[in-house]
């Protein structure tokens, strides 16, 4: 103690120096959107190299639960081409060549999956926040839907050039509008901060009887995420009293306890939608 006393004496004349030099700083940071804009930037690269290094060593004592789920993500993208849409192109003929009927790949699907690796996520926080190693130069931007092979992850919230975060649906911030599946009926879903397992579905009317274990969507009703994009499935169904609504427990697809690989959902149409936006 007394040698801490006697550095302080020493060099209060500096340490007093660094501590204006920050107040300053975090002043000049808080009150200018240019310079907020560059320090998360600058934060974000920093702090997603740090993760970097250390997702690199725990992933090598996870390699067995990695190539599992790798796995799944093949069995995924093979039920994803299943669904490719193809336009059938008329018989050609001519007098010296003959082409039989051909199918072409058709080039109006409206989402590119972008795959990112998850380098740290939080699941014990009110804002948990969820970093990946894919950023502007990727091909990401900021409001861009993310999934995984289960389910709706969240959506991306600051970009740097090679890393980005993701709000996850586990963040009491976070909302979407969703739909119990068959029925089609919608509301908007939220996390009540308490379990990661289970988001909570309000604004269904009670005059519906949905049953356990039935599916919840995304209703489309966004550009972030395509309709069907799957939640999670109902858990229990619960009266709120006074309300002509009830509140529908989901326990969420993705378990975000276990996440490892994401894709983030590039929309084709994303301008277009924008302009349309703008105009009205």
């Amino acid at each position: 103690m007394y040698n801490l006393f006697k550095f302080i004496a020493k060099y209060h004349f500096f340490l007093l120096f660094l501590l204006l030099e920050i107040i300053s700083l975090t002043l000049v940071v808080q009150y200018n959107n240019y310079q907020k804009a560059k320090f998360i930037n600058s934060a974000n690269a920093f702090t997603g190299n740090i993760y970097t290094i250390q997702s690199n060593i725990t992933n090598f004592f996870k390699l067995k639960k990695v190539n599992e789920q790798l796995a799944e993500e093949n069995a995924y993208l093979k039920s994803v081409t299943k669904e490719i849409h193809y336009v059938e192109v008329p018989m050609l003929t001519s007098d010296s060549i003959f082409l039989t009927d051909t199918l072409f790949l058709d080039t109006l699907i409206s989402l590119n999956y972008i795959p990112a690796k998850v380098i740290s996520n939080t699941t014990n926080k009110q804002q948990n926040i969820i970093f990946i190693n894919k950023g502007k130069n990727d091909g990401l931007y900021e409001n861009m839907g993310v999934v995984n092979q289960k389910g709706v992850v969240g959506v991306v919230r600051n970009i740097s050039n090679n890393y980005a975060t993701v709000v996850p649906i586990i963040n009491t911030g976070f909302n979407i509008n969703a739909k119990i599946k068959d029925s089609g009926f919608f509301g908007n879903l939220t996390w009540d901060g308490v379990n990661p397992l289970y988001a909570q579905l309000y604004d269904i009317p009670n005059h519906i009887s949905p049953q356990k274990g039935d599916t919840i969507v995304t209703s489309g009703y966004s550009k972030v995420f395509e309709d069907g994009n799957i939640i999670g499935y109902i858990e229990n169904v619960e009266t709120v009293p006074g309300k002509s609504f009830i509140m529908i427990q989901v326990k969420l697809a993705v378990s975000f306890g276990n996440l490892n690989y994401v894709y983030a959902l590039q929309n084709n149409f994303d301008n277009e939608l924008d302009s349309l936006s703008y105009e009205n």
